[in-house]
């Protein structure tokens, strides 16, 4: 990766508007249909990463960017590069290139703002406070291959139609380009300590300043592995579908046991497959209890939960990886790498002298107690989480299924399970 060390005004809208679109869990409303050429509601449009991703990403950095859905004069003003500085101490220092007479590029800045970032029902906003009027949002998109950073707004198209504009087109960088250096002074004194001008990068356009310094954007950003299927923005795609039933399917079945994050305050959710049966958990925290939904397929292929929402194939996904995989899980990982002979004492009586050996796939062995498997018609079986419990079931066993929740399994044989709450932060 080059540049960052590791870690590195379009609509005014407040944050209840602009950001609270969705309720806990909330995707798409019901009564979207999937066709090409639709118009998605406001809520779909999730942004790339997390709060925590964006703040890091842009802390002591340049976004170097383009505005692409505005003309002046009747001509496209996308090639003509805008400068926003971020400082780590939340002050950001803005400079505007405007075109004049002769074709030379003029520079305006602006006065000194703040900058932060806001989590809503819908992903991460970059918000500008000018001290002046309500601060403005944006909804931020980041690509890891390309370095290419985007935001979208909300507005009204020339037919008063409310749809997703891509407002901002351009990467971030930790360097700052000489001709924007030397277009706007203040901008270069307002750098951070240690953020050098790039001396290959003298132009002024847009896309000759990439082409000055390709390495300059910032690559494969730490977490930015962290991305649900289809949050490339809605802008970006003029409101059509911008993911596949296949590649949700995929993500979904890469995710099977893990902990995601969705929702108005960043809760929890963990997505878990058993064979036809699909479940969300959400994750307990000091703010949320427990609670655990039955995933229904509906005749058209959506995907219903919470008895009230539902996931319509082909938009953004409203649930991005955290990398932390549930306690639950946790524990049949254990027995799964290391499958020596286990004691569980909630399977009963009947099999005190028995212990058991787990496989892949949701099969166990029982064997005796110096590990050889035990003969007899019934002495293997099948084992599943299910709205927090493991649920194990012997063959032909006439007492039928056994289960016990989680955290009673942890405690009975001794293990500590890492426990995520929503001030963890994504992992690399």
């Amino acid at each position: 990766m080059h540049g960052k060390r590791g870690m590195k005004d379009g609509i005014v809208a407040s944050v209840k508007t602009a950001l609270a679109t969705a309720g806990a869990g909330l995707l798409l409303a019901s009564c979207v249909a999937h066709g090409a050429g639709e118009t998605v509601p406001p809520q779909g449009n999730f942004t790339s990463h997390d709060k925590a991703f964006f703040e890091d990403l842009l802390r002591d950095s340049v976004w170097i960017f383009g505005r692409p859905n505005v003309r002046i004069y009747g001509k496209r003003y996308s090639n003509v590069p805008h400068v926003r500085l971020f400082r780590g101490d939340g002050r950001s220092f803005e400079c505007v290139g405007r075109w004049v007479k002769g074709g030379k590029l003029h520079w305006v800045e602006r006065n000194p703002s703040h900058w932060f970032i806001e989590w809503g029902g819908s992903g991460a906003a970059l918000g500008i406070d000018r001290r002046q009027r309500k601060p403005g949002f944006q909804r931020m998109f980041y690509d890891q291959e390309t370095g290419a950073t985007s935001s979208e707004i909300y507005s009204y198209d020339k037919t008063e139609n409310r749809i997703w504009f891509r407002i901002r087109n351009g990467w971030v960088q930790d360097s700052l380009p000489r001709s924007l250096a030397d277009g706007c002074p203040g901008l270069a004194a307002a750098r951070p300590a240690g953020m050098r001008i790039n001396e290959k990068q003298t132009a002024h356009l847009l896309d000759e300043l990439r082409r000055q310094d390709p390495d300059a954007p910032v690559r494969n950003f730490p977490r930015s592995q962290h991305k649900a299927p289809g949050r490339t923005g809605l802008g970006a795609s003029g409101g059509k579908p911008t993911t596949t039933k296949a590649e949700v399917e995929a993500y979904l079945e890469a995710q099977n046991g893990n902990i995601m994050v969705g929702g108005s305050k960043g809760a929890g959710y963990t997505y878990v497959r058993s064979g036809g049966r699909e479940e969300f958990w959400r994750v307990q925290t000091a703010n949320t209890t427990r609670m655990y939904f039955d995933v229904v397929r509906s005749e058209d292929g959506r995907m219903i939960w919470f008895g009230k929402y539902d996931y319509v194939f082909g938009y953004p996904f409203g649930y991005l990886p955290t990398g932390h995989r549930h306690p639950a899980f946790q524990l049949t990982d254990e027995f799964l790498a290391r499958p020596y002979p286990r004691s569980l004492e909630f399977m009963g009586e009947a099999y005190a002298d028995k212990r058991f050996v787990f496989h892949p796939e949701g099969k166990f062995s029982v064997v005796d107690e110096a590990g050889n498997l035990v003969p007899g018609p019934h002495f293997d079986g099948t084992w599943r989480w299910t709205r927090g419990e493991l649920e194990m079931t012997v063959r032909d066993d006439p007492a039928g299924p056994r289960s016990i929740e989680w955290w009673e399994l942890a405690s009975d044989l001794d293990l500590q399970p890492k426990i995520w709450s929503r001030l963890t932060p994504n992992t690399g």
